[in-house]
């Protein structure tokens, strides 16, 4: 039978998903990019890679990772520095991005490249951080709420993660007009770079 306190819990911590993938961030950004040139079935190791590495990521937090940060700070600014160079890098390759010849030649991001991202992924730390203090529940309960947690991060946020998709998709014929390639190239890079100050938060 399962408890109470998780069922009162569960319906703060599905919106709290929702909404945390929903929002702006570099995953959805990198998504919309990936399905406006290589749509959604070559997109979805994309969107598995994601899932698997902030499961690890929050199983790891679970843990204790969180703590390390606490006893060796300088640890900290590496991560911020690794972060913050990956995504200008990312900003600047997706905005001068020209169109191809040939589309098949192109990969999207794969499993492994998209799972190890999210180790600096400013906003999956946020948010996984966020939930495994504010939605883990104390005493015996601790480890039921976290499992609780993890299911829902990995159901909850399939809806924000398939809209940005979407979205890339609607724009993907247009991608064939040189004019329109480049002002989406560099809108979507833009965009990625704007999430850079969430590092440093």
């Amino acid at each position: 039978m399962i408890n109470s306190a998780l069922l009162e819990l569960a319906p703060a911590l599905m919106l709290f998903c929702l909404i945390s993938t929903i929002t702006p961030g570099p995953n959805n950004i990198l998504l919309a990019n990936s399905g406006a040139n290589f749509g959604i079935k070559r997109t979805l190791p994309h969107v598995i890679g994601i899932r698997f590495g902030m499961t690890i990521l929050h199983i790891m937090i679970l843990f204790g990772l969180g703590e390390m940060f606490k006893h060796w700070p300088y640890l900290h600014k590496v991560f911020t520095f690794i972060a913050a160079s990956y995504i200008v890098y990312m900003s600047i390759k997706i905005a001068c991005a020209k169109m191809p010849s040939d589309k098949k030649s192109l990969q999207p991001m794969g499993i492994l490249q998209a799972a190890s991202f999210q180790a600096i992924n400013p906003k999956s730390w946020a948010s996984l951080m966020t939930a495994s203090s504010v939605f883990t529940l104390t005493g015996e309960l601790y480890w039921s709420s976290a499992l609780l947690c993890i299911m829902m991060f990995n159901i909850a946020t399939l809806p924000g993660t398939f809209m940005w998709i979407t979205i890339g998709k609607l724009v993907s014929k247009r991608l064939q007009e040189p004019k329109f390639h480049r002002y989406f190239s560099v809108s979507m890079g833009l965009l990625l770079l704007a999430t850079l100050p969430m590092i440093f938060i």
